[in-house]
């Protein structure tokens, strides 16, 4: 396992990232065990996140033993003191442990909830709880590279998460040079696009060229941590070839992969387009009652209030077909709900 200094934290973290997003589909005893085995193969950096349905717990126990053999990076998503404090409380208890490596702004994608955390005493409470001890360091995550452009000068925060995929590659192409110059620890999320690209080789070959990022990946099996594993020491130059299949899945997925950026919104009917138009990937990350529940059934059920003034589409910088898309979603999440898995 080759291991990368991560920005200005110093951290020395594996090439490769485990991610906890998907472990809570897997029984209890097998999502341990594949934690377990990945840092026996040479992971180091586990990331999770505080609503994550049992992959605190999982994590916790899985570590039991071994915690300081790995850096854990967890997020939050709330926006006042209190809450966030709160959360980071509960993210101690079920990670079994008593400080956190890595805490991090979940999703910072708004324009009005990245100015919130910056101007309400947020990130000042944090930094008290740094200085107890129990956060070693700070930053964000975030779907929007306008956001991250703001993010350079903040002096408190060595860390970013952003997508990296060759089908988001705008954040690299935007970002990637001036968050390696400000020397900013990169950690790339949604490496398979939310489980929408699923050719794992070109999908690692393509991140692997940016050699400061750390990709996390979900997995939920051996035979995906080996697969990743081996597909993470290959150091090549993206060729023609690869270039023919990575066009041929962007031309599949184009018109129907939203970056959850949130340009979009707010829609004037109420409903939610960015959770609609995710569906699919939480349907694939999360087990099935965590994704099927009454109030996921009610905000679908809005979609038939669109009255397709169009302003979603317009507004989207990517020219997706939003009102398509919802109608598609909607389809399916009923579909599956009437399968009951």
């Amino acid at each position: 396992m080759e291991y990368k200094r991560l920005g200005k934290t110093e951290l020395k973290v594996s090439s490769l990232g485990f991610g906890g997003v998907q472990i809570s589909r897997l029984p209890e005893v097998e999502a341990v065990n594949l934690i377990r085995e990945s840092v026996n193969r040479g992971i180091n950096l586990i990331d999770t996140a505080h609503i994550y349905p049992a992959s605190e717990d999982i994590i916790g126990k899985a570590l039991k033993g071994i915690r300081n053999e790995v850096f854990i990076s967890t997020k939050s998503q709330e926006t006042s003191i209190g809450a966030l404090l709160k959360d980071l409380e509960t993210s101690l208890k079920r990670l079994d442990t008593d400080y956190i490596d890595i805490f991090l702004f979940h999703d910072t994608s708004k324009k009005k909830k990245f100015e919130e955390l910056l101007n309400n005493g947020v990130v000042e409470a944090l930094i008290k709880e740094r200085k107890k001890g129990k956060i070693g360091f700070m930053g964000f995550s975030c779907h929007d590279p306008d956001i991250i452009e703001k993010y350079y000068e903040i002096e408190d925060f060595s860390i970013i998460m952003i997508p990296i995929n060759f089908i988001s590659n705008e954040f690299v192409e935007r970002n990637y040079s001036k968050l390696v110059e400000k020397d900013i620890g990169i950690i790339g999320m949604k490496p398979f696009g939310g489980g929408r690209i699923e050719d794992a080789r070109v999908s690692i070959k393509y991140i692997n060229q940016y050699k400061k990022v750390i990709p996390i990946i979900g997995m939920q099996s051996i035979n995906e941590l080996e697969e990743n594993l081996e597909l993470i020491k290959i150091n090549e130059s993206i060729n023609h070839n690869d270039l023919k299949i990575m066009a041929k899945i962007k031309e599949e997925l184009g018109d129907k992969f939203c970056r959850i950026c949130g340009y979009c919104m707010p829609c004037n009917q109420g409903i939610d387009i960015l959770q609609i138009n995710y569906l699919k990937v939480l349907f694939k990350q999360y087990p099935y009652n965590h994704t099927v529940t009454p109030e996921r059934t009610s905000m679908v059920d809005k979609v038939d209030d669109c009255i397709e003034c169009g302003e979603c589409i317009e507004k989207c910088p990517y020219n997706l077909e939003i009102i398509n898309m919802l109608k598609e979603n909607r389809e399916y999440y009923f579909m599956r709900k009437e399968k009951g898995k």
